[in-house]
């Protein structure tokens, strides 16, 4: 790909949905209108639907469902909380990227990839992580916090995917407690928080997230078909994964300032009411032991507050939960 494709590309991007000439992109670039008409030729044989005309211009009219990061990084540049993005084509895993990124890196950052090879979800569970198909990034951040202040980070993170993915939904979104998103009783979001930190002190948090964005009912495996959604099959319009990041990254920076700034009982209500696990038998899966129970209150600390099949309450931090 020729180093000024991300430049022409988030021109054509911007001036949606206006025509802009080839001399214009040549002087802002500094490069010739033979130059730019390469470059607008293989972003054509690269998938990106550019209508030109002449005498008129070049219009983009629909990109390919990748990430180019000459369109991301003016997004990611407009979040505070991160210094920058790490744009990828594929990857194993953008949670083991973000973790080798950290050597030497005192950096909030994003790694955003069009495909993992390798990804994985809680209890190291296979994520199927398909090219073009969904959202798939790592976020490190530095918070400077208590040990004690983690388990509410997930709580927080939550609402913010939430929030971003109701924009697009026609129907309703919802929370598994403590780390998954669901439309319409199906799932459409996983994410990961890990912890990296010294015997003093919390040096990062990495929280890998998922998202199904564009698949069809027929991507999915005939196994996860009944259990498993995207925003595009409950999207009202068009659905443009860069307008979603956007959301996603302005969501994600509202709630990490909450969770710095704000103790928990101030969105816990929020949080009750966006979950969707109340008034039903449960199976619970903590420490490799099972039992079935009925999720009954998020305490004051974010713990789940379960009775058991046996009457007896238990408080859970962590757990696999079947619905």
């Amino acid at each position: 790909m020729s180093k000024y494709s991300q430049d022409v590309v988030r021109m054509l991007y911007e001036h949606q949905p206006e025509y802009i000439s080839g001399q214009y992109i040549a002087d802002q670039l500094n490069i010739s209108r033979a130059a730019v008409k390469k470059v607008i030729d293989q972003l054509k044989m690269n998938g990106c639907h550019i209508e030109s005309i002449n005498h008129k211009g070049h219009l983009l009219k629909q990109l390919p469902d990748q990430w180019y990061s000459g369109i991301v990084n003016p997004i990611i540049e407009q979040r505070h909380i991160f210094d920058y993005v790490d744009v990828m084509s594929t990857v194993d895993s953008t949670q083991l990227k973000a973790k080798q990124a950290l050597v030497g890196n005192q950096d909030s950052f994003i790694i955003l990839s069009d495909e993992q090879t390798k990804g994985r979800g809680r209890f190291n569970r296979y994520w199927r992580s398909t090219k073009g198909k969904g959202l798939w990034m790592s976020v490190v951040l530095r918070p400077d916090v208590p040990y004690a202040m983690i388990p509410k980070f997930n709580l927080f993170m939550a609402l913010g995917i939430r929030d971003a993915i109701q924009q697009f939904s026609k129907d309703e979104v919802t929370i598994k407690w403590p780390n998954d998103i669901y439309i319409d009783g199906k799932k459409v979001c996983g994410f990961l928080t890990e912890m990296v930190a010294n015997y003093d002190a919390i040096e990062a948090i990495i929280c890998g997230i998922g998202i199904n964005m564009n698949h069809d009912p027929s991507d999915f495996d005939e196994e996860i078909q009944h259990s498993a959604t995207s925003i595009r099959i409950h999207a009202e319009n068009d659905f443009n994964r860069y307008e979603f990041l956007d959301v996603l990254t302005q969501n994600i920076e509202r709630r990490y300032q909450q969770f710095l700034t704000v103790p928990f009982e101030e969105i816990r209500e929020e949080y009750i009411d966006a979950t969707n696990m109340w008034n039903k038998q449960l199976r619970f899966t903590e420490n490799d032991k099972q039992f079935i129970g009925e999720a009954i209150d998020i305490d004051h600390d974010g713990f789940l507050m379960v009775k058991d099949d046996e009457g007896q309450l238990r408080r859970l931090i962590s757990a696999d939960i079947e619905l």
